[in-house]
This record gives C-alpha cells, sequence and structure tokens, in this order.
C-alpha cells in the first residue's frame, strides 16, 4: 500500500461524527474477532508491510503508515482514538492532564500528568516537548507536520543545531515554567489548537538522547512499546515498556507483548499467506489491503469472517508541479485535467470494492466541501476538449514525467493516467520511487517530477489542514511553497495570510471554502480517488478495526489475539 501524507485533528470540538458513508458502509470500522476490547494479553503480531516506513522520528513522521507504529512507541500532549463501536473519532489527553486556550485562542497551557516515563525509566518532561517542537524547525527535520514552525511566534528560529540556538533560549513562544506545564505562545489564532497538538511534533524527546537525523532510527519510546531491533527495509521488532502506565494511556489497549514488522515482501504474496491462514501467519495483519485479483476470495467460507473493511479521511490527487516550464501554462495544466479518465485510474487502484472518484481533496461529509462546478469535467474525462486545450497550449509533444510509489496499486494507477494521457496525445514516462522514501523525494524542488501523485489526510476536521497544507506557502522561506504543496502553487497566497488572523471559526471555514474553489480554478492538481479498505486477517487476530484517521490501516492501538501465541 502507498500511504498518504497527512495533516492536522478536529476544530474546537472533541467527537467527529462518521457518516456510514465515511466510514465505507455498514460494515466499516466493524471489530474482526468481535468485541470491544481484545482478548488475550501476550503474544507477537506480525505486520507485513512491502516498504519500510520513511521516519519514525517524531519532528519527521507525517505519513499514515509511520504514524500508526509511531503511536505504539511514542505519545503526544493529545492524540484521537477511533471508537469502531459509535463510529466516531474522538479526541483525547495522552500526555496532557488538561489544558486551556486564552479568549483569543493565541496562548495554550498544557499540565502534564503524573508518572510518564520513557523506556529508561526517567521521568517526561514537558522540556523534552519543548525539544523536539524545536527540532521541527531545523531544516534536516523537514518532512514533519509543519505546524510548530506554522504557528508558533518564533519569527527566524532555524531550530537546535544551529550554533547560539537562539542565544540558548530556543523557540522563545514555548515557555516551561516547571516540569509538568508547556505554554505555546501563537502567532495566529488557532482554536483547534488541542488538536494540533495530536502531531508528532509535540511528543518528547530527551535532548541527552538526541542523535539529529540519526534518531529516525532509535526513537526513545514514550508509549507502550520499545524498539527492540530495527534493520532497515527489512524488519522492525517492538517489545514492551515496562515503564509506561495503562493508568495513564487512554488510547492504547497494548495487548500484545511484541509487534514484528517485515518489510519488502509483495502484497500479493501476503494476501496469500493470510487468506491460507497457514499457522505462522494465524496472528498477522497486512498494512495493505487486499490485491483487486484476491476480492473475489472474500466470499470463501475460510476468509469472510476474518474480513475488515473502511475507508479514511484521505483523498488522493496528481499534482501539475508549475516550476516545470511547461506546467507554467494554466492551458496545458487543465487539459491534463481533462484528459485524465478517474475511472481508469480508479480501476488501477482495484475498481470500485477498492476505490470511489472523488471531485475534490477535502471529503464529502466535510464542512466546507463544495462539489466542483468549474470544469465540470467528466469521471471519464473529456478527450475532445483536452486536445482543444493543447492546442491553445501550444503543445508539441514533450514528455512528461509522472512519478509514483513503487508498489502495486500504485503503479497501476500511473498506468491509466499514462495511457488515457496517451490517448489525447500527452506523452508521459512514469517514474517508479521507492515507498520509504517517496514523498521527501517529492519535496525537494530539485528531485520532483512534473506530475505527483500523492495524497492528503485532513489532521483534524478543519480546512485549515488541508487548503493552506496543499496550496499554501513555507512561512519559514519567502515565496517558497510549502512542503506538501507539490504543485508550487502560488494562487491564494495573499488571501490565506488574510484569513489567518480571522479568529471567528465559521467565517474562516467559509472563507477556506471559498478560496479552495478559486485556487482550483487554476488548475493545481486533478482529484483522483478516495481508498476503500479491504483486508483479511489471521484468524488468531482480535479486535482488528480500520482506523480512518490513520489512512484507513489496521489500528494496532487496539488489537490483540484471541489466544496468547
Amino acid at each position: 500500500m502507498d500511504n498518504v501524507k497527512r495533516t492536522g485533528a478536529i476544530a474546537l470540538g472533541f467527537v467527529l461524527t462518521l457518516t456510514a458513508a465515511a466510514c465505507g458502509g455498514d460494515e466499516s470500522g466493524t471489530p474482526s474477532g468481535g468485541g470491544d476490547t481484545a482478548g488475550a494479553k501476550g503474544g507477537t503480531v506480525t505486520v507485513y508491510h512491502v516498504n519500510d516506513v520513511e521516519h519514525l522520528d517524531p519532528a519527521r513522521n507525517f505519513v499514515t503508515d509511520s504514524q500508526m507504529i509511531g503511536k505504539l512507541i511514542g505519545r503526544t500532549l493529545t492524540d484521537y482514538r477511533y471508537d469502531a463501536k459509535a463510529k466516531k473519532i474522538v479526541l483525547e489527553k495522552d500526555l496532557a492532564d488538561s489544558y486551556e486556550s486564552s479568549p483569543d485562542f493565541k496562548t495554550w497551557t498544557f499540565k502534564l500528568k503524573d508518572g510518564l516515563k520513557y523506556e529508561d525509566g526517567t521521568p517526561i518532561v514537558a522540556a523534552d516537548i519543548k525539544y523536539n517542537a524545536e527540532r521541527s524547525f531545523s531544516a534536516d527535520m523537514a518532512e514533519g507536520a509543519p505546524y510548530a514552525h506554522e504557528y508558533l511566534d518564533c519569527p527566524g528560529y532555524k531550530g537546535p543545531y544551529v550554533a547560539g540556538n537562539n542565544a540558548g533560549k530556543g523557540c522563545t513562544a514555548i515557555e516551561v515554567p516547571d516540569e509538568k506545564t508547556i505554554v505555546f505562545k501563537l502567532n495566529r489564532p488557532v482554536s483547534s489548537f488541542d488538536g494540533t497538538t495530536s502531531m508528532k511534533v509535540f511528543s518528547p524527546v530527551p535532548k541527552a538522547k538526541d542523535t539529529k537525523t540519526a534518531y529516525d532510527n532509535r526513537p526513545v519510546s514514550s508509549g507502550p512499546y520499545k524498539i527492540e531491533s530495527y534493520t532497515r527495509k527489512k524488519q522492525l521488532v517492538l517489545t514492551r515498556n515496562e515503564h509506561w502506565d495503562a493508568k495513564t494511556d487512554p488510547l492504547r489497549t497494548a495487548l500484545p507483548d511484541k509487534f514484528i514488522f517485515k518489510f519488502g515482501d509483495a502484497e500479493a504474496t501476503v494476501d496469500q499467506r493470510l487468506i491460507a491462514n497457514g499457522t505462522a501467519d494465524q496472528s498477522s495483519v497486512s498494512f495493505a489491503g487486499l490485491q483487486p485479483e484476491n476480492i473475489a476470495k472474500t466470499n470463501q467460507a475460510n476468509v469472510k469472517d476474518r474480513i475488515v473493511e473502511g475507508t479514511d479521511i484521505c483523498r488522493r490527487y496528481i499534482a501539475f508541479n508549475q516550476q516545470k516550464p511547461l506546467l507554467k501554462n494554466q492551458k496545458m495544466r487543465e487539459a491534463l485535467y481533462y484528459g485524465l479518465d478517474r475511472t481508469s485510474y480508479r480501476d488501477g487502484r482495484g475498481g470500485e470494492r477498492l476505490a470511489a472518484v472523488v471531485d475534490s481533496i477535502i471529503p464529502q461529509d466535510m464542512e466546507g466541501y463544495k462539489a466542483e462546478e468549474h470544469f465540470k469535467a467528466p469521471e471519464q474525462g473529456d478527450p475532445a476538449k483536452a486536445k482543444q486545450l493543447l492546442t491553445e497550449a501550444g503543445y508539441k509533444g514533450e514528455k512528461l514525467v509522472l512519478a509514483t510509489a513503487d508498489s502495486g496499486l500504485a503503479v497501476k494507477a500511473a498506468e491509466a493516467a499514462q495511457a488515457s494521457w496517451k490517448a489525447v496525445g500527452i506523452n508521459v514516462d512514469i517514474q517508479k520511487i521507492p515507498g520509504d522514501n517517496y514523498y521527501s523525494t517529492q519535496q525537494q524542488d530539485s528531485a520532483a517530477a512534473d506530475l505527483i501523485t500523492a495524497g492528503w489526510c485532513y489532521d483534524w476536521a478543519s480546512l485549515t489542514t488541508i487548503v493552506p497544507s496543499v496550496f499554501g506557502p513555507d512561512s519559514t522561506a519567502p515565496n517558497k511553497a510549502a512542503q506538501n504543496n507539490y504543485a508550487r502553487s502560488q494562487a491564494g497566497w495573499d488571501k490565506m495570510a488574510e484569513l489567518a488572523k480571522e479568529t471567528d471559526k465559521t467565517k474562516l471555514e467559509s472563507g477556506l471554502s471559498d478560496l479552495y474553489v478559486e485556487v482550483m480554478k487554476t488548475a493545481p492538481l486533478v482529484p483522483t480517488v478516495q481508498d476503500l479498505n479491504v483486508y483479511v486477517v489471521g484468524s488468531n487476530i482480535d479486535n482488528a478495526v480500520a482506523d480512518p484517521n490513520t489512512g484507513g490501516l489496521p489500528d494496532l492501538t487496539q488489537i490483540g489475539l484471541k489466544k496468547a501465541n
């Protein structure tokens, strides 16, 4: 499964109710194995994944697969828990015991719980959370969530690795009056900052254990599991953190004794293992949904009771990189928009059981969504309109490069896009990039392709975590696009800056909804599909649930075994 980037949490509120459609139908989110709590304590769960993850360092962890693993080894001030029975995403206090904001939502104060410890038994203190947030200002940590350097009032700060570190004061917008109190002073009102602090950049990192970029390989655990061993691209083994206190944690059941993540096996191979349900795989799950060729097997008597279905809050799209000469031409971008057959793209991603065509990167059940009314391109595309626009653009057959992660469905979808563009006369080559380095590559201006397959999940149910993230500027570098603005579009930046000062949440969301419509008129990207995930799990797995808030992946914070193996 190629994973998607994500952004923030649930604005102002504590519960986001998911409609049946958002949950993928009546069966979505229903636990495999029944019950609300998994059974036995102990045993080992094996998790197959076609790729290694990009980052485990909490300052750099911003992709759905690594975030799911990150929930096992790290904790944040707040975090989201998916309640499968109620079909709700609930904001919980994780490390935080309490928090409050000033009336203008520009100052937020958090108090930590008692008894919080790292894997070595040392206490987790507020200064450790400050330090990790400061690390995210560093150029070496650019892949992570942008919210610390976007929201905190630390102009010009470059992170703790720069000589002097602001005369030793660090980011002065973060205050730590004592070991259990941390205060954030923001450069704008953020009414949903309690959701923002669910991001991994608000996890603790003890300064004495920081190894800079090498921290990626061995972050210190504040969660229920610690890293026993990690061989990149092969295997990650997590074992219990004996100093984790379940009484302080409302999110993680931590029933298995161990998780073994095995990287590199092809999705189809893993499908066959899990369908066969051999002894070695009865306590196994996969981060990849079933491949299309195996969907028919879900009705088999020995398989159908082991199926988990669900969707997620993410939307996929293809961005048109406007740093490239051909794509500075809006007529060319519009030709690509009209020329894409999104139904064939959907079929490349597995067909109607595994994907659904979308017309926006804003989820349909989210406040602020508006049906696309400007281009009105049919799902099958409009070849005649595309050819007309190519003529107007003066296109002469120049080659474009479409980047994709190198896993199965991603490649098939890219090939479908290539074929539909070829049919209207656009010459496209495909560049396959390893999934464990895909987004990092596309964030580099020098390495990014012309056409970039991508995905985006909001971090909380607010357009502030979609529009500025996907279309906005990098606040730390003038005239540079934000790290996830793969189109390198500058449309709407002035209006975004104006809306950032808005204190009325309703006006802010309405303004961003209108701005999304205006930006999309410039064709910076074409929305493609949302995933409909179908998993098969081993027969000894209990309480397997697809978590819509983490890319629809199996929720490892709730999973257990029927019998300890």
